[in-house]
């Protein structure tokens, strides 16, 4: 009996790389910055609370972070339901359920992002 050729090392499975935490955003920024972690958090909040009263009702309704994102929000009217309609895949029909009005938070990348990104 001849040997068998040697199987070639089968490449291991690369682990997903995983998004950075708030914390170790907090760590990183510290570090770079060479201000403490209790100030970069309290920049960040700060920075929320600035972004949440732009895109209020109150505010002008959109923020743009410079060289990142747009943030705006739209209103989406309420949906009344109640209403027969015929499901085409299997012939049975449905009644809609109503939906509430609701706020819809939209993020949209700018073109400098996305120019650092191709």
């Amino acid at each position: 009996m001849a040997k068998s050729a040697a199987k070639p090392a089968a490449k291991k499975a690369a682990a997903p790389k995983k998004a950075m935490t708030k914390s170790a955003f907090v760590a990183h920024l510290a570090t770079k910055t060479e201000i403490t972690k209790k100030q970069v958090e309290t920049l960040l909040d700060e920075m929320i609370e600035v972004i949440k009263g732009q895109v209020s009702t109150k505010g002008a309704g959109k923020f743009v972070f410079p060289n990142l994102c747009r943030v705006t929000v739209t209103r989406r009217d309420a949906v009344k339901g109640g209403e027969k309609k015929l499901n085409r895949l299997t012939g049975t029909e449905y009644i809609t359920k109503p939906k509430p009005a609701y706020n819809q938070v939209k993020l949209r990348p700018v073109k400098s992002l996305k120019d650092a990104l191709k």
